[in-house]
C-alpha cells in the first residue's frame, strides 16, 4: 500500500472531515425539487408567469424539473473532487430553495378544488 504524502494526505484529511456525503444531498436535493414541483401543480393560482405556464403542462414541468436536477448533480459531481464543500454548498443551497418553495406554494396560496 502506498504511503500518502503531500497534497494527497491533505486533500484525504480534508475529505474526511465532511460528514455528509454527496450521495446522500443529493438524494435530499432531488426530493426537495420534485416536492416544489408538486405543490406548484396543485396551486390554483400562479403569480409566475413561467410557472404558469409549466402548470400548464404538467409533463414540461416535470421534464423541465429533472433536467435542472440532472444538471445541478453532474455539476456537483465534478466539483466534488477539487472543491467538496463549494458541491456541498451547491446541493444545500438546492435543498433550502426546494422546501422553501414548497411551503411557499402550500402555505400562500390556495389549492385547486376537483
Amino acid at each position: 500500500m502506498r504511503d500518502m504524502r503531500g497534497i494527497d494526505a491533505l486533500r484525504a484529511t480534508r475529505m474526511g472531515r465532511i460528514s455528509i456525503g454527496l450521495t446522500w444531498l443529493a438524494i435530499a436535493f432531488s426530493a426537495a425539487q420534485f416536492a416544489d414541483l408538486l405543490t406548484s401543480l396543485a396551486v390554483a393560482h400562479e403569480l409566475n408567469p413561467v410557472a404558469k405556464g409549466v402548470a400548464s403542462m404538467p409533463m414540461v414541468g416535470v421534464a423541465l424539473k429533472t433536467a435542472l436536477i440532472a444538471l445541478v448533480v453532474a455539476t456537483a459531481d465534478i466539483l466534488s473532487s477539487d472543491r467538496p464543500r463549494l458541491a456541498r454548498l451547491i446541493l444545500v443551497t438546492g435543498i433550502v430553495a426546494g422546501i422553501v418553495g414548497a411551503l411557499s406554494n402550500t402555505s400562500l396560496t390556495p389549492f385547486v378544488v376537483a
